[in-house]
């Protein structure tokens, strides 16, 4: 069976946009393709056990062969680092990862592995993401943001690592790249890793689509009570409004499908918020995505029946407004087994603009 790391030189370049449109390609292509995270540092509990976000929706949304924990052999609690540091037993990491790996490969063409951060990330615990890489025998793909020097600089650095641990890289892939910018830095960044030695894969345009979260991960994420709406919670939030001032200057900072986030005594502007759901048909009226009611004020029971009847969700928190707004925009939304929209548009994207077929021919399948 042959591997293929997924790499990137930080967080949220897009590893798991790349490993799903590889994971797709293959199985176009008549391939019988696995996943894993072998390292996992935001999880989630499945059925009693510790698990790798990317690894449920894998698992959930992709029907991925093996079960969730096997796709997530090892994740990172708090205090876990400090613990290895004095404690350290590098078979403790490995041994898990090489035994779901095993599991995983029987019957299976091709595996696609999906790091976590730069090349480094992982060293503290005698597993960094070229180590591991290197212990599976795989190849690897490394991913960055887009831009030209700090790009390419950040590409080599990483590159450095995996050839240290003497892996194999098969190529670059420039992911986020604004279409304004995009033939620009398309050009630059393929002469520019060619200059090093380096093949680029692929140049993948920006998708806002990808980064705007929905009403149901801002309420999972920070545990907020559903007041009503329930049935809206697939939202999308493609910006944020603090309504602090008065209604009529609120309304001029109103915008399609944005999150409003406003006291729950400030009942003016819940109500003026709300109503621009009645206007329909005027372009230049905007229709929210939901409200987040903070400070722990529920209003009146008169504005609750008010609410019920817009297709709008509430939510609630006990936070002040400036504490839950800065929160709620410094979420990166992740893909999750319920976007299915999204996962098709990564799955597109990759298959798009990166070249696939070098990928495969690269590890020999």
């Amino acid at each position: 069976m042959k591997r293929i790391y997924v790499a990137a030189t930080q967080q949220h370049d897009g590893k798991t946009t790349v490993s799903l449109g590889l994971y797709h390609a293959a199985r176009q292509r008549g391939l019988k393709p696995c996943f894993i995270k072998p390292i996992g540092q935001r999880y989630v509990m499945d059925r009693g056990e510790r698990v790798d976000e990317d690894a449920v929706l894998f698992k959930y949304a992709l029907d991925a062969d093996g079960d969730a924990k096997s796709l997530s052999p090892i994740t990172i609690p708090r205090g876990f680092t400090h613990d290895y540091i004095f404690h350290r037993d590098p078979e403790s990491i490995r041994g898990p990862i090489l035994a779901a790996v095993g599991q995983l490969a029987e019957g299976h063409d091709v595996m696609v592995i999906e790091g976590t951060g730069h090349a480094g990330v992982g060293a503290v615990i005698d597993a960094s993401n070229a180590e591991v890489a290197a212990m599976l025998d795989a190849r690897a793909i490394i991913i960055s943001s887009g831009g030209i020097g700090r790009c390419i600089d950040e590409l080599v650095l990483n590159q450095a690592l995996f050839d240290r641990c003497k892996v194999p890289v098969i190529g670059a892939i420039v992911n986020k790249v604004y279409p304004e910018k995009y033939d620009k830095i398309s050009a630059s960044v393929r002469q520019g890793l060619a200059n090093r030695g380096m093949e680029c894969l692929g140049v993948v345009p920006y998708q806002g689509e990808l980064t705007y979260p929905d009403m149901s991960l801002i309420q999972e994420r920070f545990g907020l009570e559903v007041l009503c709406g329930g049935k809206c919670m697939r939202n999308i939030i493609k910006d944020i409004i603090v309504a602090a001032m008065s209604p009529q200057n609120m309304l001029s900072f109103l915008t399609e499908d944005g999150l409003v986030i406003v006291p729950g005594d400030r009942v003016d502007n819940i109500i003026a918020s709300v109503m621009t759901h009645v206007v329909t048909g005027d372009p230049d009226v905007p229709s929210i995505a939901g409200l987040v009611l903070t400070g722990g004020f529920v209003p009146h029971v008169s504005v609750v029946n008010i609410l019920n009847k817009v297709d709008v969700p509430v939510l609630l928190s006990t936070e002040d407004t400036a504490s839950i707004a800065v929160k709620i925009s410094n979420l990166v939304p992740k893909l999750g087994p319920g976007d299915t929209n999204k996962i098709a548009l990564a799955e597109r994207m990759i298959c798009d603009h990166v070249d696939v077929e070098r990928v495969f021919a690269a590890v020999g399948v």
